[in-house]
């Protein structure tokens, strides 16, 4: 029934997807629809189960009895999977990106095919620990019911239907071959790799393929911090700099090239230089590789950078200096992105986030000195390090192409 849904019906599970159960009457408003219009829209996705029904509450709006509709989150499965240089993160997800199970491990053979291959058993094993796929069971009456948390009276978990794959670093849609997207990632020694249609054969269900950083921004737009926000900027921190922008709900659209030139914006001339010979640019002080190099030449030796953070916080000199530089580049990295994109939430996310937290209050006074001196202009939020994110961010974006029918 899902590919046969008209675009106001799927506006209406976008909503319910996002903000949770809501009363018909506070539906229609948001979504502009007489109350006539979304009763004739939702009636038929009730009966099919693709919606359910909460208990008798009292409508918020006009404090009528109603029955909240909400989706029946439970019975889609979609599989998230994010690949870096050496592992493979998966997990599985219900409709609402909640995750229900998750594993990483080493990537065995680095040929497109076996990747998918190992995809497909992690999809397999992953799939084996959950309860057994099926539909709702009915009320005596016949009608499928609603739990208070959302799941269908008698839920058991559904099939998967979906999958979504993120890559990083340079992989790129470089080409077109019969509309699909040609991925560059050198990395993991691809160029020209068709993935998608690798994957859909391997894993037997639609795949999207996707920037890993467009994907966390997706994520982070319809089910973290920028839920209810039409505009904001994700920056993450880590091998290299990555940076996304939500403007008016929509993800900005933008190039490899693009993208490139974020990490090497010149935050001082007389700063460190990086490998591409610029001095003083967001990836000379905030990369991985360049807190690590930093800090090994005050060392004398050779460090790794979670060796760096862990030094960092308990109080070794060297490195809490690396930091507390990195964190104020950092500050104002975020003050350039607000200023220029006139966003006031701004999302850190990556494996070099610790710094922010370690050296907070230097991040926060660059950022203030470079927003002519106005504290709280800008609202930063800091996630966690988890690859587990990145993962989810595949399943949102395959989410994302099963609601709204397209990527």
């Amino acid at each position: 029934m899902w590919d046969a849904l008209p675009d106001a019906a799927r506006s209406i599970v976008k909503e319910l997807i996002i903000h949770g159960p809501q009363s018909r009457t506070a539906l229609a408003k948001t979504l502009h629809l007489s109350t006539g219009s979304l009763t004739r829209l939702t009636k038929p996705m009730v009966d099919a189960g693709l919606l359910v029904e909460g208990e008798v509450v009292h409508d918020p709006v006009n404090g009528r009895p109603t029955r909240p509709l909400d989706v029946a989150a439970a019975e889609h499965r979609f599989l998230g999977v994010k690949l870096t240089a050496d592992r493979v993160h998966a997990v599985v997800t219900d409709l609402r990106a909640e995750v229900i199970a998750a594993r990483d491990e080493p990537i065995a053979d680095h040929d497109p095919e076996a990747v998918c291959r190992q995809a497909k058993r992690l999809l397999d094993d992953l799939s084996n620990g959950l309860p057994p796929q099926g539909l709702p069971q009915e009320r005596p009456n016949g009608k499928r019911g609603g739990q208070p948390n959302g799941r269908p009276d008698g839920w058991r978990a559904g099939a998967t239907v979906g999958a979504g794959v993120t890559v990083g670093g340079n992989a790129r849609a470089s080409a077109q071959v019969g509309g699909e997207p040609l991925v560059d990632a050198p990395y993991l020694g691809w160029s020209q790799v068709e993935l998608a249609p690798l994957m859909e054969r391997a894993l037997g269900v639609p795949c999207v393929v996707k920037n890993d950083v467009a994907a966390l921004a997706h994520q982070h737009h319809w089910f973290g911090p920028g839920r209810g926000l039409r505009d904001f900027a994700l920056i993450t921190i880590g091998a290299g700099i990555g940076y996304a922008l939500i403007v008016h709900d929509h993800l900005v659209a933008a190039t490899e090239a693009d993208l490139g030139m974020f990490g090497h914006l010149v935050l001082d001339a007389s700063g460190p230089m990086c490998p591409e010979g610029h001095r003083g640019c967001a990836a000379a002080y905030l990369s991985s590789w360049s807190v690590e190099a930093t800090a090994g030449q005050g060392l004398r030796r050779a460090v790794t950078y979670e060796e760096v953070l862990r030094l960092a916080a308990a109080g070794d000199r060297v490195c809490l200096s690396v930091v507390r530089e990195a964190a104020a580049a950092l500050g104002r990295l975020i003050a350039h992105v607000a200023t220029v994109s006139m966003v006031k939430t701004v999302v850190l996310a990556g494996e070099g986030v610790e710094l922010a937290r370690l050296a907070a209050g230097d991040l926060d006074r660059a950022l203030t000195a470079d927003r002519r001196g106005v504290p709280g202009s800008v609202d930063v939020v800091i996630e966690a390090d988890d690859f587990r994110e990145w993962a989810r961010g595949g399943a949102v974006v395959a989410i994302q192409s099963f609601v709204t029918g397209s990527d």
